[in-house]
C-alpha cells in the first residue's frame, strides 16, 4: 500500500482538484497560496488538527524541559521534530475526555463542535500543567529569593517568595475547572433543548386530559366515600336514639285522689 497524507503526490493532486472548488480570492490569487490553503484545510481536518500547534518544537539538549525529558535521556529525541512526550499526551487526553463526553473522536457529529473546542481548551491546559511539573521537577524548590534591593554596601535584598510556577498553575487549575463548568452547562442545555423538541404537543395535551380525567375519578371517589359515610352516620344515630329511649307508663293522678 502507498503512502497517504496531504503532502504525498496522491494527497497533492487531491489538494489542487479540490482548490477548484473553493473560491480563495479574498485571501490570494496566488495558485501556490491557494494550494497551501488547501493543504492547511485538509491537515485542520484531521482528527487532531486543532491540536498541531500545541506540541513544542524538540530542541534536545537545549530543551528547557531537557533535565527531566526521558527521551534526551535515552538519546531518542528527534531534534527539530514537534515533542513526542506532548504528543502521546496531547492524544491520550483527547481520548480520554472524549470518551468521558461520549464523543466519537473518529466520526464527531456537527453538534460536538463547542464541546470539540472546550475540549481542546482542557488538552491545552493540561499540557501547560505538564510543562510546569516539568519545570518544577528541576527547579524543585517552590520558595525563591527575590531581590528587591540593595545595600550602600551592595549587597543584595532579597524576600522569600512562591515561585511563579505555582500561581501560574493555580490559574491553569482554575482554567480548567472553569472549562469542566462551561461543558455540563452546555450539555446541560443541549438535554433540555432535546426534551423541549421531543414533547410532541398532541402527546402533551393528551396527557394534560388524562390528569384531568384522573383527578375527576378521584373527585368522584371521594365524593361517594363522603356519602356513604354521612348515611352510615346517619344510620348509627338513629340506632343509638331508639336504643336509649324507655318506654314508661303514664301516671293516673286522679287515683290517687
Amino acid at each position: 500500500m502507498g503512502k497517504r497524507g496531504p503532502k504525498t503526490e496522491a494527497g497533492l493532486a487531491a489538494v489542487s482538484q479540490a482548490a477548484k472548488q473553493w473560491d480563495h480570492s479574498a485571501w490570494t490569487r496566488n495558485p501556490k497560496a491557494v494550494e497551501a490553503i488547501e493543504i492547511a484545510r485538509r491537515l485542520r481536518k484531521t482528527k487532531h488538527g486543532l491540536y498541531a500547534s500545541v506540541p513544542i518544537i524538540c530542541k534536545g539538549q537545549g530543551c528547557p524541559y531537557a533535565h527531566s525529558c526521558p527521551l534526551v535521556e535515552m538519546d531518542k529525541a528527534p531534534y527539530g521534530e514537534k515533542c513526542p512526550i506532548e504528543i502521546a499526551a496531547l492524544e491520550d487526553l483527547f481520548h480520554r475526555y472524549c470518551e468521558h463526553f461520549g464523543i466519537d473522536p473518529d466520526n464527531p457529529k456537527p453538534s460536538d463542535t463547542v464541546d470539540l473546542m472546550m475540549i481542546k481548551d482542557l488538552v491545552d491546559a493540561d499540557i501547560a500543567l505538564l510543562r510546569c511539573d516539568n519545570k518544577m521537577a528541576w527547579d524543585a524548590d517552590y520558595i525563591i529569593h527575590n531581590t528587591v534591593g540593595m545595600t550602600e554596601e551592595g549587597e543584595r535584598i532579597t524576600k522569600q517568595e512562591l515561585h511563579p510556577l505555582t500561581e501560574y498553575k493555580e490559574k491553569l487549575i482554575a482554567r480548567k475547572n472553569k472549562t469542566f463548568q462551561l461543558l455540563n452547562s452546555t450539555r446541560k442545555d443541549k438535554e433540555g433543548m432535546k426534551l423541549t423538541v421531543t414533547h410532541d404537543p398532541s402527546e402533551r395535551a393528551a396527557e394534560m386530559l388524562k390528569v384531568l380525567q384522573d383527578m375527576k375519578e378521584i373527585e368522584a371517589t371521594e365524593e361517594e366515600r363522603k356519602q356513604k359515610y354521612l348515611d352510615r352516620s346517619s344510620s348509627m344515630m338513629k340506632e343509638t336514639v331508639t336504643k336509649d329511649t324507655i318506654e314508661v307508663e303514664p301516671i293516673d293522678y286522679s287515683e290517687e285522689e
